[in-house]
């Protein structure tokens, strides 16, 4: 079945640690920062009114859906030009604030562990929509390569960017297996690609109806050095 593969590639958010109660963090940590370094954004907004701005903002132009780090960089420098500060100088320090908050992952109990031992037999890669850092949450030693939307400015399920880690690894697509637990972005975008796919389902969600049911899943990475073994 995997007898072609040399690469296991991954999802991150989601996959290897709760991507929201990271985000969440984060956030409020950010929020805090503003509030006292510059209070009249807080004193504008709540917190969960934050959020919502942030959210109409980031629909205001197609490249931040590829890129979240500029969205979130023109966002900080927005409010602070309409809050007669230095936006550039909000956005700099604000985003470095918020960057090193959202690499704070607490990872799933299987995956440090399951990690070490398929890199001992597979090379290692990631692929990621959004803006954590391999390096920065501590899997560099790990991983090998990793491609975020924005290295590409294509987010999945393009091909475009499950194209660029298998020019990255110099392997062809069949020689990769890819990770995740969304199934439209990792695991039809990753069979799109001509990758092997496998579903990681976490919490027993439902798979959905419009998708072609996945060839392979499993519930943790356990799971998966199993199924890689068969």
């Amino acid at each position: 079945m995997f007898e072609q593969v040399t690469v296991i590639a991954f999802d991150l958010d989601d996959t290897l640690w709760p991507c929201m109660p990271t985000i969440h963090r984060a956030e409020e940590t950010l929020y805090q920062w503003l509030a006292e370094h510059y209070p009249r954004v807080t004193e504008r907004y709540s917190p969960t009114q934050m959020v919502e701005y942030r959210r109409e903002f980031s629909s205001r132009e197609q490249r931040y859906t590829v890129d979240m780090t500029a969205m979130r960089c023109d966002f900080l420098q927005h409010l602070g030009d309409i809050h007669d500060y230095d936006g550039e100088q909000l956005s700099t320090n604000g985003f470095e604030v918020f960057f090193e908050a959202r690499q704070q992952v607490e990872f799933y109990a299987d995956v440090l562990p399951c990690l070490q031992r398929l890199k001992q037999k597979f090379r290692l890669g990631s692929i990621s929509n959004g803006n954590a850092s391999v390096e920065h949450v501590g899997l560099a030693h790990l991983i090998e390569h990793s491609v975020s939307a924005s290295d590409v400015m294509a987010a999945k399920p393009d091909s475009l960017i499950y194209e660029h880690l298998a020019e990255r690894f110099d392997a062809s697509p069949e020689e990769i297996v890819y990770v995740g637990d969304h199934p439209a972005y990792d695991v039809a975008g990753a069979l799109a690609a001509g990758y092997h796919a496998v579903w990681i389902n976490r919490d027993s969600i439902k798979w959905p109806d419009h998708l072609p049911e996945p060839e392979h899943q499993v519930t943790d990475l356990h799971q998966l050095e199993t199924l890689l073994d068969e």
